[in-house]
C-alpha cells in the first residue's frame, strides 16, 4: 500500500504558506506547473468568462508564463509569483510588469 502525499504530509506542507487553497496545494505538493514537467513559478487566476462562470487558477511554469502573459493580461488574468521562486527566475519571468503598466 502506497502511503498518500495529503494525508501523510505535515500540515505545513499540505497548504505552504497558509494559503489553503488548491493551486497551493498542487503547487506545495506536486511542485510542477499544469502546462509541462518544470517546477510551478507562478498561479495565475482567470477571470470567469461567457464560456466559464468562475475563475480558474493555473500553475505555470517561468518559460510558459512568460510567452503567455500578454495574452493572459488581455484576459484579464492576475498572475502571482510561487513562493520559493528563485530570483533568477523571478527576474526574468516578469510578474507584475502588464499589470503595472495597465494601471
Amino acid at each position: 500500500m502506497h502511503k498518500s502525499p495529503i494525508r501523510d504530509a505535515p500540515a505545513a506542507e499540505r497548504i505552504g504558506d497558509g494559503d489553503d487553497s488548491l493551486a497551493a496545494q498542487t503547487a506545495a505538493l506536486a511542485d510542477r506547473a499544469c502546462c509541462c514537467a518544470a517546477k510551478a513559478a507562478v498561479r495565475v487566476t482567470m477571470p470567469p468568462s461567457p464560456s466559464r462562470r468562475h475563475s480558474t487558477e493555473l500553475l505555470l511554469c517561468g518559460h510558459h508564463y512568460r510567452v503567455s502573459r500578454r495574452a493572459l493580461a488581455a484576459a484579464g488574468a492576475v498572475a502571482r509569483e510561487l513562493p520559493g521562486t528563485p530570483s533568477d527566475v523571478s527576474s526574468w519571468i516578469g510578474v507584475g510588469e502588464d499589470q503595472a503598466a495597465a494601471a
